[in-house]
């Protein structure tokens, strides 16, 4: 009876395994860094960035009425520093706070560029003027907002002079000479008589795809794949050479009959 040698893995199959682990263990565990890294970019909530200078997330002088915030820009922490227009002291009727009904308090801060950025100064209860635009250079932070749209406004009826019922760049276009970012910014610490406006939309963190870190990934899977598929046929390969290899077994194609005991072939079953 002769011993069968697929029976017990050669040191050579072993060493293709163990090759082929380690080539699999390093591509998945490549392709499984570079999915982490293009999975998904996430930045910070705008709240939680730190305070830029309102020309790097809002511009006027660029993009004007055009310009559409995006997710991560709205709820910026930002720096306003210019002189509030003294054309522009309007109030905005119809806002609450704390569950009173008031008018928030709508400015136009001059840039150093000449553009303008629409601040809402506070807010004060309804029958009160809006104080005094301060004079002079002012230096202020805020929280970024989108525009807003007419659809929002309480009433379409005419407004005295120095009201408005939206804050939109749409409607301040119209009152000034100059560019006005399509959005506005709520001061954070308001002058005294004024209320701080909370800011409705806090914004959120971003989430982008990054496609080339994606693929990278895949690469470094089809590798491992390829690996595997390369494991096998040599595996295959080495099982099926390894049975051809003994020699007391005659080869494919012979007819040799059995041996007598003096060595020839035993020939008593011709005819």
């Amino acid at each position: 009876m002769h011993e069968d040698r697929r029976s017990a893995p050669t040191g050579r199959v072993v060493g293709l395994t163990l090759a082929a682990l380690l080539v699999v263990a390093v591509c998945a565990g490549l392709g499984v860094w570079q999915w982490h890294r293009g999975n998904v970019v996430v930045s910070e909530p705008p709240a939680r960035q730190p305070v830029v200078p309102v020309s790097r997330v809002v511009d006027a002088g660029g993009t004007g009425a055009d310009r559409i915030l995006s997710a991560d820009e709205v709820g910026h922490r930002v720096e306003v520093t210019g002189t509030f227009d003294p054309a522009v002291n309007l109030l905005v009727p119809g806002r609450a706070l704390d569950g009173v009904v008031g008018s928030w308090v709508l400015g136009v801060v001059v840039l150093a560029d000449g553009s303008g950025v629409p601040v809402v100064r506070g807010w004060v209860p309804t029958g009160q003027p809006a104080p005094d635009l301060p004079p002079g250079a002012v230096d202020l932070t805020g929280v970024v907002q989108p525009p807003e749209s007419s659809d929002i406004a309480p009433s379409t009826s005419a407004l005295p002079a120095g009201q408005t019922w939206i804050v939109s760049a749409a409607d301040l276009v119209n009152r000034v000479d100059y560019a006005v970012a399509n959005a506005y910014v709520t001061q954070t610490t308001p002058a005294a008589g004024l209320k701080a406006v909370p800011p409705a939309d806090a914004g959120q963190a971003t989430r982008r795809l990054d496609l080339r870190n994606l693929a990278y990934a895949g690469q470094w899977w089809v590798f491992a794949l390829f690996a595997v598929v390369v494991w096998f046929r040599a595996v295959r390969d080495e099982r099926r050479g390894g049975g051809q290899d003994d020699p007391d077994e005659p080869a494919p194609g012979t007819d040799e009959g059995p041996v007598n005991d003096a060595g020839g072939r035993d020939m008593s079953g011709a005819r």
